[in-house]
């Protein structure tokens, strides 16, 4: 072959491969957008949606296919993946019912959540789809503003509206200020308006654990943009200004506003929510269940909780690692804890840029929202914790240079 073939050849892989990089991500921005106008639970929309994700995951699997390699270096990481692709395999067919209404759960409710892509050379087209996550979440909840800020209690759709738009939509937008170096300013100024509404919101709502996550984001992004900012004592002033009169005037503040906007914290801040479900859930379970789960239909007694009941079985509880118990039992924790914390340590303690740093605490703040949250579901957040499980076993990535890195998004 002559240099002129081999040439034509070689832009033909890469015009094909940069193809496949925008389809796949246009196919994970629709279906983001899909569950995030079926969190809305409009039946009119429901067909569209499942049409839309219907698209998608076509999308997804055809992109898939043509670029995820499937070669593991790491040799430990290589044993566990193998392990853990044939655990849920077993929990995919564990209790499975071939039914139509079960089938389609299944489908669109997501057993495609416990595959991960494990191709890792399109950060920037991630970044990218997470600031048009920004603008789905600021869009969304001004549309859907009544829903999302109405009394929780008051209709049991409405109650997990904006919790909706928030995994779908708010959970990755920490990653793109962790990283911000690598963004223009409009970007970050983007992503950090959206993250200030998440907390509004959840905190007039009393979210508490959607307010701590956006609390710890925003402390760790003050944390990076002091660290990697050239100008430190601007920064530290203003911080001790903006604490200064925060404490001259939160007395003043409180009391004008504790009787409407914290009102609903101050009243559920000592209640505990999930102590009764995760009571039910315990008394529900036998040995057993515990090491295997009850796969992927699983259910456990737990009557008198939800709006509507008329079984008294629930098929999912708000603290996510026993959610991830209930279908694959201890397994499919400890699998995940096994491949995820080496690839945390290393991604943060023998680094040498940003991205990898940052990917190392994203590990650890998904393993930590599994008790607060339900992020184990298929979304950008759940392909984002997997892409830095990637970044962590990977040593190519984590010994670049910030400007390495910086240099590569701008071309």
């Amino acid at each position: 072959m002559n240099t002129i073939e081999y040439a034509a050849n070689y832009q033909k892989y890469i015009n094909e491969l940069n193809f496949n990089y925008k389809l796949f991500w246009f196919s994970v921005l629709i279906y983001s957008f899909s569950s995030g106008l079926g969190s809305t639970f409009i039946n009119s929309l429901f067909i569209v949606e499942q049409f839309f994700q219907s698209l998608a995951l076509i999308g997804l699997f055809y992109t898939s296919y043509n670029i995820v390699q499937f070669k593991v270096n790491n040799k430990f990481l290589g044993i566990t993946l193998v392990i853990y692709f044939l655990w849920i395999f077993f929990i995919t067919f564990y209790g499975f019912e071939f039914t139509y209404a079960n089938t389609k759960s299944v489908i669109f409710g997501g057993v495609f959540k416990y595959f991960f892509p494990k191709n890792l050379f399109f950060y920037k087209k991630l970044f990218v789809v997470v600031s048009f996550m920004a603008i789905a979440f600021i869009i969304f909840n001004l549309i859907f503003l009544e829903e999302v800020t109405a009394h929780y209690d008051s209709n049991v759709n409405e109650k997990f509206i904006f919790e909706g738009f928030t995994r779908n939509f708010g959970l990755p937008l920490g990653f793109l200020l962790f990283t911000y170096i690598y963004h223009s300013k409009t970007k970050n100024i983007l992503v950090l308006l959206a993250l200030l509404l998440m907390l509004g919101i959840s905190a007039y709502r009393a979210r508490r654990s959607i307010m701590v996550v956006s609390m710890v984001y925003l402390l760790i992004f003050m944390v990076v943009l002091y660290i990697y900012s050239n100008r430190k004592v601007l920064i530290s002033m203003i911080f001790a200004v903006f604490l200064l009169v925060a404490s001259v005037f939160a007395g003043q503040i409180y009391e004008k506003l504790r009787f409407s906007f914290f009102e609903k914290i101050e009243e559920r801040n000592t209640i505990n929510t999930r102590e009764g479900v995760e009571a039910a859930f315990i008394r529900d379970f036998e040995l057993q269940d515990w090491i295997i789960g009850r796969g992927i239909n699983g259910k456990y007694w737990c009557p008198n909780i939800d709006i509507n009941d008329t079984t008294g079985y629930r098929t999912m509880i708000e603290t996510d690692y026993l959610n991830m118990i209930l279908k694959g039992g201890g397994i499919l924790l400890f699998l995940i804890l096994l491949i995820s914390i080496p690839a945390a340590f290393k991604a943060f303690f023998y680094s040498k840029n940003l991205l990898s740093k940052a990917a190392g605490i994203w590990i650890v703040l998904w393993i930590l929202s599994l008790y607060p949250m339900n992020v184990f579901l298929f979304s950008v957040n759940y392909m984002l914790f997997w892409i830095c499980v990637g970044i962590g076993y990977s040593k190519d990535m984590r010994y670049l240079s910030d400007e390495t890195i910086k240099k590569a998004f701008l071309n």
